[in-house]
C-alpha cells in the first residue's frame, strides 16, 4: 500500500496534533538502494524450528545479556524459574515465539530479531548517524554518537530497536548479526551455530536466496512459494520461509510492500534541518509512521483484525 504525502501528513497530524509539518515542500524521492550479494545474513525456516530456544540462549551468552523471567513467575513464586522473555528488549536480541495464523488456526514457532534491512529506516531516521549499514551487511549502532532521541524506534517497521530505560546513560539495543564478535573472525552467528534443527542458515545474501528457492522447489507442499525479506521494505538480510497453511502475517511479518520505508524517514530528517521544525513536530510525524505500521500489522491479522482498505 503506497503511503502518499497526503496520507502521511494526515496520520502525522492525528498522532501528534500538530500541523507544523505542512510548511515543508514535498520531498524528492531518491533512488532505491540495491543489496550487495556479498552481505551476510540469515535464513529462518519456520517449518524446521522446534521452539527449543537454543538460539535465544546462544545470543544471550554471546552478547553477555542478562536473563529475564515473566512477571507472573516472579509474582507467584518470588523468583525466576527460567528465562522466558515475552518480547524483544535491551536484554533480548533474539526471541522465539509461538505464532498462530488467525485465519487458518495453524501454529508454528518463529524467530524474531533485527532484519538488517538493505535500506534501514532506523539509519535514515537517525539525525546523528548512530546507526549505519556496514560492509558486512549488518546495521551497526554507535552509542558514542547517539543522543537518545529514539527516532529509530518509531521509524523501524518491525519495532526492533529497544531502549535501555533503567540506565543512567541509556543506549539502543538490538541484534548486531554478531558483526564484531564473530563475523570479523570469519565465524557464523551464534544463533545459527546453536540451532540443532537446521532452522537457521547463515551465509551471504545471494547464497541464502538460492538455498531458500531450492527448498521451495524441492518441497512445494511444505513451503509457501514466497521468500519474505527478498523484496519487502526494499529488501532485508534476514529471510523467512513458512508453510502454505501459515501466512507471513501470522508470523508477525506483515506485507509492508516492496518500497523501503527509509525514503520517507530520510526526507523527514532533511526537512527538519531545512525548516527548523521543532522536535515535538518530528515526534508527531514519526509517531504517525509507527501508528500506520501498527495498524497495518493489525489489519494483516497479527492481532486478529480484518483487512481494511485505506
Amino acid at each position: 500500500m503506497k503511503l502518499d504525502r497526503r496520507k502521511f501528513l494526515k496520520i502525522g497530524a492525528v498522532a501528534g496534533g500538530t500541523a507544523v509539518c505542512t510548511t515543508a515542500t514535498p520531498a524528492q524521492a531518491r533512488e532505491a538502494r540495491e543489496p550487495d550479494p556479498n552481505w551476510y545474513g540469515m535464513l529462518n525456516d519456520s517449518t524446521r524450528c522446534i521452539g527449543c530456544k537454543a538460539c535465544q540462549v546462544a545470543c544471550k551468552k554471546e552478547n553477555k545479556l542478562e536473563s529475564e523471567s515473566t512477571l507472573g513467575d516472579q509474582a507467584q513464586l518470588g523468583k525466576a524459574i527460567y528465562d522466558s522473555p515475552r518480547q524483544l528488549s535491551e536484554h533480548t536480541y533474539t526471541l522465539i515465539k509461538m505464532a498462530k495464523d488467525e485465519k487458518t488456526g495453524e501454529s508454528t514457532f518463529v524467530k524474531q530479531q533485527c532484519m538488517h534491512c538493505v535500506d534501514p529506516a532506523c539509519q535514515s531516521a537517525c539525525i546523528v548517524g548512530a546507526l549505519k549499514k556496514q560492509p558486512d551487511g549488518s546495521v551497526k549502532y554507535d552509542s558514542d554518537l547517539c543522543m537518545g532521541c529514539r527516532y529509530c524506534m518509531v521509524a523501524c517497521p518491525f519495532s526492533v530497536p529497544q531502549f535501555e530505560w533503567q540506565r543512567a546513560i541509556p543506549s539502543i539495543k538490538k541484534c548486531t548479526l554478531c558483526s564484531e564478535t564473530r563475523l570479523s573472525k570469519g565465524q557464523p552467528t551464534a544463533c545459527s551455530s546453536a540451532c540443532p534443527a537446521g532452522a537457521i542458515t547463515f551465509g551471504k545474501r545471494d547464497e541464502l536466496l538460492k538455498i531458500a528457492r531450492h527448498r521451495i522447489e524441492a518441497e512445494p507442499e511444505r513451503y509457501l512459494d514466497h521468500i519474505y525479506g527478498e523484496r519487502e521494505v526494499g529488501g532485508t538480510n534476514v529471510f523467512y520461509l513458512t508453510k502454505p497453511q501459515m501466512q507471513f502475517a501470522g508470523l508477525g511479518l506483515p506485507d509492508f510492500g516492496y518500497k523501503a520505508v527509509s525514503g520517507v524517514t530520510e526526507s523527514i530528517q532533511h526537512r527538519i534541518f531545512q525548516y527548523f521544525i521543532p522536535p515535538i513536530a518530528v515526534y508527531s510525524i514519526l509517531g504517525g509512521i509507527m501508528a500506520y505500521n501498527q495498524r497495518r500489522k493489525k489489519n494483516a491479522g497479527i492481532e486478529g483484525g480484518e483487512e481494511d482498505e485505506y
